[in-house]
This record gives C-alpha cells, structure tokens and sequence, in this order.
C-alpha cells in the first residue's frame, strides 16, 4: 500500500456564528423573540428598550388588574404602607395543586415527619400518567426512612383517587382499579395480566384461542376494561392556562386584505443616545472596543428582526395568495408545499420551514398553526389533477359515517371504496388518517345488532 499526499480542490458552504444567529431569530415566534430581545436589553448597554401601549390582546394597567382580583385585599396587617397607601406586594404562589389534592385526603397525623418529606417526594416523582416508577432504593436514600416505611406511604398513596395513581405501569394501573372495584372475576383479571398487548394490537383470535372463549366472550370483557382509566392523571391540568398569541394577521376589509404581523406589542428597540456619546467621548482604548462590539451587536439584532419581519411578510403573502380561497370560505386547502412557496418568492426551502416554525395564524375564521396549511398533493384523480389530504379525510370520514355499525368497513375495504372514487392511497394511509381524526379501528367501532 502505497502512502502518500495530494491535492483536492471542493467547494463548501459555512455559516458564520452571525449566520447562524439570524436563522435562529427567524425561527422564533413572537414571545420568543419577545423574551430574546429581553434578554439582549438585560445584558447590553447600548441597547433601549421603549415599551409600546398596543398590545397582543386587550391591556389594563397593572394597578386596575392588580385590584380587580382582589389581592390587594387578601391582606389584612400588612395591607396598608406606613403612609396609608395600598401596598401592591406580588402574592406568594401557594404550591403544587396536584400536591395539595392528593395531601387534602391524608391525615397528616397518621405519619411522621420524615415519612411526610417521602410522601411529597413520592408525589413529585409522578410522571404525567400518573405512574410512579422511581426506586424504592432512591425513596429510602433520599428522605432518611426504612424500606418498610416507604412502601407502607407508597400503599397509603395507591388508595387515593384518582384509583390506578401511583401504580407502576398500565397492568398495575388497571388491576388496582379493578381490586378498587371489588372486581375478582378471575377471567378478566387474567386477561389483564397476560394479555394487554394483544388487545391493543387486536390480536383477539390469541385470547380466544388460548383461553377457550367466544370471540364475543373475549369482547365483552374488553369493554369492561375499556371502562378503566389508562392514564389516572387524565384530565388533570393542573398547569398554568395558557394562550395562544399570534404571529401574523389577515383582515378582511372592504374586500381587500391586509397582512400585519403581531409584534407591536413586543415595544420599540434602539441604540443608546447616551451610551453613544459615552462611547465617542472615551479616552479609554479598551472602554471603547468594548461598547463598539456591544454597538455591533444591537446592529446585527436589529438588521436580524427587520430581516425576519419582511421574510416572514413576503412568506404571508404567498399564502394568502395560494390559499385565498379557502381563507375566504369558498374553498378547502390547495396542495402546497414549503418548495411550491420557496419557489414563488425566490428563497430557499429551509427559509421558509424556519419562517413558518411554530408560529400561528390569525384570520377572519380563527387561528391556525402555519405548518398545518400546508400539505402536499396525494396520488389521486380530481378536477384539478390532485387533492389534499384534508379533501381524503373528509371522504374517508363520510364513508365510515354511513357504514353499516354492525359490519363497519376494515382499512382494507376503504382502501376499495376510496379507489372507486378515484383516490389511490394504501392501507397504511387510510389507518394513519383514520387515527388523525380520532377514529377507532374496525373493531372498536362494531356495534352489537
């Protein structure tokens, strides 16, 4: 083998640090962008930060807010200052609801203090089904009590409701809630110790076989165990409510419409008057390198937003234009691809997933994620060469709406009938659609005559 060196000549594309930051600005929605430009003026001095009175929704001074929940109230010694005036303290968050829920059914004077520390522990732990899958080893380890003790508060917290919590995976789950129940059929107990994979891959011939029942047998024992609750923390929100803010605005007036993007509310960004004159007057070479890079920054942040403020206008745009129809109501959604509206405003296809990233839409009929406009064309026949999959799943919806409930139509049979209406997709796509839309298989859905 012969080693030696020589010569190539290849052509790469590297993006610079400042590259990358400018996509990644592209990428953020409006709170993001929000909380990064916040972030910017905290750490910045060349960068003023000016609020702006319009806001993403309807604003009330903080004050008016403050006192229309009655806060200010709920303090009775230290609700006045020493000068009279309403004091306007942030309350203290008062702790984890889903902690105070499940406490609120124990008697604390049935434990100790330490056992107390590994119930609330314990609780932490939960995941958001509700299981509880943390070593006992980490529980004894972690709050100071014996083995014998953690299980004994880990049996104490089974017996709150939600039945099924704290249970160690979906088998658990549901043989708890069947003892919960007084449920001791020994059939049914059976199927749930040894064959929940196959009711959920609707392997029913396996039970029946290896059981000896009737396929019906096997199938009203399914709807009884159907009726338990998988997930015992269903349900439950215990989070903060959330709200959906956004990003870009279509308005319909006087037969023309407008595009805007939602960012006024984010308030006005610019460079220092003050901290540029600091600057220009200073005889110290390296105060002045240092608020030179700090004015660099603020430049480069502010060329990155405007940039992302037109691309994402010239992105709305071409979607306003594509799907006109349907965001008038006189239409269901065009196939279009990020490719089809890259190649209408001349810029690449990762320009446009970027721009469109979790950002969300608000037009006359309510709001959508952008990514959900766009679909590409399926194999299928129509007027126009092509339909969406939106158009499919409303046809796959109208043929198992009027499917006979007795004898509903397997995948395969709406692959058929499909056909016959010239859209040509597989079996697997009708199951992935089906499933998208929330409906059951062909089984769940049979209906006793």
């Amino acid at each position: 083998m012969d080693i030696g060196y020589r010569n190539t000549l290849e052509q790469k594309q590297l993006l610079s640090q400042t590259q990358i930051q400018s996509l990644a600005i592209l990428s953020m929605d409006n709170v993001e962008l929000n909380d990064f430009l916040q972030g910017e003026y905290m750490e910045n001095p060349m960068l003023e930060f000016t609020g702006s009175k319009e806001g993403a929704m309807e604003q009330v001074e903080f004050h008016q807010w403050y006192e229309s929940q009655g806060v200010a109230r709920d303090y009775e010694e230290n609700e006045y200052s020493d000068e009279g005036t309403i004091r306007r303290d942030i309350p203290v968050y008062e702790g984890d609801p889903l902690e105070e829920y499940l406490l609120s059914q124990l008697n604390p004077l049935d434990f100790t203090n330490r056992q107390m520390k590994a119930i609330r522990f314990m609780i932490a732990c939960l995941d958001h089904n509700g299981y509880f899958t943390t070593p006992m080893e980490e529980v004894v380890k972690m709050n100071g009590i014996s083995l014998e003790e953690a299980n004994d508060c880990l049996l104490k917290l089974k017996e709150l409701e939600p039945f099924g919590i704290f249970s160690k995976d979906l088998k658990d789950c549901l043989l708890w809630q069947l003892k919960q129940e007084g449920e001791e059929e020994p059939i049914l107990l059976h199927i749930v110790e040894h064959y929940l994979n196959d009711i959920a891959n609707g392997r029913l011939s396996n039970i029946s076989r290896e059981m000896k029942l009737s396929t019906s047998q096997v199938r009203q024992y399914i709807a009884r165990i159907a009726k338990l609750n998988p997930r015992p923390l269903a349900g439950f929100d215990f989070g903060k409510t959330e709200f959906i803010v956004p990003d870009i605005i279509f308005t319909y007036k006087d037969e023309e419409w407008e595009i805007s993007l939602n960012d006024h509310w984010i308030g006005d960004y610019k460079i220092s008057d003050y901290y540029m004159r600091m600057m220009k007057e200073a005889k110290d070479e390296q105060l002045y390198q240092y608020f030179r890079k700090k004015l660099e920054r603020v430049r480069f942040l502010m060329n990155s937003v405007e940039q992302r403020r037109n691309t994402m206008l010239q992105i709305s745009k071409a979607i306003l234009e594509w799907q006109k129809e349907y965001f008038e109501g006189k239409g269901t959604l065009k196939p279009m691809t990020m490719s089809d509206i890259a190649d209408k405003i001349e810029m690449h296809t990762s320009t446009i997933s970027r721009g469109i990233k979790g950002k969300y839409l608000q037009y006359p009929n309510g709001t959508v994620l952008i990514k959900t406009l766009f679909s590409a064309s399926v194999n299928a026949k129509s007027e126009d060469g092509s339909v969406t999959a939106m158009d499919i799943k409303k046809v796959l919806k109208q043929l198992i709406d009027g499917e006979n409930k007795a004898k509903p139509y397997s995948d395969q049979k709406l692959v058929t009938l499909l056909s016959e209406k010239d859209i040509k997709i597989s079996r697997r796509t009708v199951a992935k659609y089906r499933e998208e839309m929330g409906i059951k298989g062909t089984f769940e859905r049979k209906q006793d005559e």
